[in-house]
């Protein structure tokens, strides 16, 4: 659709394991709504707020579409839209058959299989990076070999830096082939380490065209687990702009026609690289980051643009402000007293995820993390020295 076409009178939209800011954006905007969530899980509060509700085993496409179908014939749907990562196979699947405009199953499913991905990208020249599926601890070691230096090794299909880990060598490869199974990792690819500095890009595409909003400055802490966010980035323009063409080039390559993307690239010294990417808003709170610092509201988006009722972004926007996370990471044990500053009046949130008694695990996934800080400040500087000040004097004590 263009923007400005006329809009249905009621547009409509199936929402697959929907966020509650998708189904509220949507229905702010006038768009009903209908629910999808999975059958095997309690329904989500968000549902006595949609306008139906169905539940449905989301892994089954037939059954999805068996639910949808005979609700699209009655009141026909303008999208199927998801924004998590368990809904955005089944949402591009279900609208491919009922033959609803969208992002393809093939677009999808190409950025979920990372080994996939990294193979269209070296076919055409972007970015390339060496990379193989090793079957073994023998084929990693062979991998590292040839490789000359530092390998990652990770799961085809992993998310929230879950079985990601580093292999220094051909003499460490088994030992860490069998920790990446005892993680739960899967379908291993391994890839040349990317030295340099880790950042993600937030995009939006509307009509197979692509603006790139923003670019986050990120750190990492071990196994790869982000612990902090901060925008906008303080890389070099000409730098940025190199990030950006190799993102716009990507998203061309896989496919992508509308919606937002969460890119992670390395900047290496031979240029940007592309880590990995998702169709959806990034996770970390980087939609609260992209509020704060560029009054930006990609879930609005999401469900707007495609029927006309918010224009997509036209040119890259500017920051308004700063905003930062860091992620709080206290000592491995058992919680045994926490004490929280006051914020002083002030934007700045402080969110937990333990409470006394509960257990801190050393840090290899990101849901290992105990919380985190968010704060904005006047530049993107000022809100990291905000949010680190602050992060500071959270005091979660733990003992072993």
């Amino acid at each position: 659709m263009t923007f400005g076409q006329r809009v249905p009178a009621t547009p409509r939209v199936a929402v697959v394991a929907g966020t509650p800011q998708l189904v509220r954006a949507a229905r702010a905007l006038g768009i009903g709504t209908v629910l999808v969530h999975d059958r095997a899980r309690p329904a989500p509060t968000v549902a006595a707020e949609a306008g139906t509700a169905v539940a449905v085993d989301l892994a089954d496409t037939d059954a999805l579409h068996a639910a949808l179908a005979p609700l699209h014939a009655a009141h026909p749907f303008g999208r199927v839209l998801s924004l998590t990562e368990s809904g955005l196979l089944p949402a591009a699947a279900v609208a491919g058959r009922l033959g609803l405009p969208g992002n393809s199953l093939r677009t999808v499913d190409l950025l979920q299989d990372k080994r996939r991905m990294r193979e269209v990208l070296n076919a055409r020249g972007i970015g390339p990076v060496r990379t193989t599926a090793p079957r073994d601890a023998a084929g990693l070691a062979a991998f590292c070999r040839a490789a000359g230096g530092s390998v990652v090794l990770k799961p085809a299909a992993g998310t929230a830096s879950q079985a990601v880990f580093e292999v220094a060598g051909p003499a460490e490869a088994e030992a860490v082939w069998r920790a990446f199974e005892a993680a739960g990792g899967t379908g291993p690819i391994a890839e040349e380490y990317l030295d340099g500095p880790e950042i993600s890009v937030e995009s939006f595409s509307y009509d197979g065209r692509h603006t790139v909003l923003a670019v986050t400055d990120k750190l990492t802490g071990p196994a790869f687990v982000e612990t902090g966010h901060t925008l906008p980035s303080s890389l070099p323009a000409p730098v940025l702009n190199e990030v950006t063409a190799l993102v716009v080039a990507f998203l061309d390559a896989v496919g992508l026609t509308e919606g937002p993307a969460h890119t992670e690239v390395k900047v290496t010294a031979k240029g940007p690289r592309i880590l990995e990417s998702h169709n959806r808003i990034g996770g970390d709170k980087i939609r609260e980051l992209l509020r704060r610092a560029y009054g930006l509201d990609l879930v609005a988006l999401t469900a707007g643009c495609p029927f006309g009722l918010l224009p997509p972004p036209g040119a890259p926007p500017a920051a308004r402000r700063g905003a930062a996370i860091r992620f709080l990471t206290p000592p491995p044990g058992t919680v045994r007293g926490i004490a929280l500053p006051d914020t002083g009046g002030t934007t700045a949130e402080i969110r937990l995820d333990v409470t006394v008694g509960d257990p801190v695990r050393p840090v290899r996934r990101s849901q290992d993390r105990a919380g985190y800080v968010i704060a904005d400040g006047t530049d993107a500087a000022d809100a990291a020295r905000v949010c680190e000040a602050l992060a500071s004097r959270v005091r979660i004590e733990t003992s072993g």
